[in-house]
């Protein structure tokens, strides 16, 4: 079984086309959907209390809008938090991907953090979504309702274009319309450029 990373930089089509391969019959795991439920577990919701405070909503489950403000201006939170959640997320990832591994020959694994969180030293071939930034930033302002500023904002604090392109083994272009999305998606699938990968 081959884990194939989907990765690229905000709003570069990576659920677009995670949601594509997905639709062609192919298993993805969602590592967004995984933090979730990391985030749920009573180990990791102590440690998360412990180390950054009453992140708690009125149910006594960790209310992930009180937590995403308080880590995303503060670097060294953020940090921590990575810290705590990163490594229960790979493990469940790689569970998740051997058990489906089972009925499938390649397993994809969407994760907008995946070189962050060192899931790339999983992964038997990475996929980058990519498109200009200042398609990027308009997408964000009309997706998010950001400003102009806050969009750029959003796009700096991330690993720059170039880094995404140079551990890329694939790259599918976003920056036309769905359909040639759907015709790269479809020709990486007939290729199967992973399997010719050492």
């Amino acid at each position: 079984m081959k884990l194939i990373g989907i990765t690229g930089g905000i709003a570069t089509g990576k659920s677009t086309v995670a949601k594509l391969i997905q639709n062609s019959g192919h298993p993805v795991i969602d590592a967004d959907l995984i933090g979730h439920k990391a985030l749920e577990k009573e180990s990791i919701k102590q440690r998360v209390i412990k180390e950054l405070g009453d992140v708690l909503n009125n149910y006594g489950m960790i209310d992930r809008k009180k937590l995403g403000a308080l880590v995303f201006e503060n670097p060294k939170k953020l940090r921590i938090l990575n810290n705590i959640l990163h490594p229960e997320m790979i493990r469940m990832i790689l569970e998740m991907s051997k058990k489906l591994g089972e009925l499938s020959k390649e397993v994809f694994v969407e994760a907008a953090v995946l070189f962050e969180m060192k899931l790339d030293k999983y992964t038997d071939f990475i996929v980058i979504t990519d498109c200009p930034d200042e398609l990027r930033v308009e997408r964000l302002m009309k997706r998010d309702h950001l400003s102009f500023e806050e969009a750029k904002k959003r796009i700096t604090l991330q690993l720059s274009r170039d880094e995404f392109l140079k551990r890329a083994d694939w790259v599918i272009d976003t920056s036309r319309n769905i359909e040639n999305t759907l015709e790269q998606v479809f020709k990486m699938l007939k290729l199967r450029p992973w399997s010719a990968k050492i």
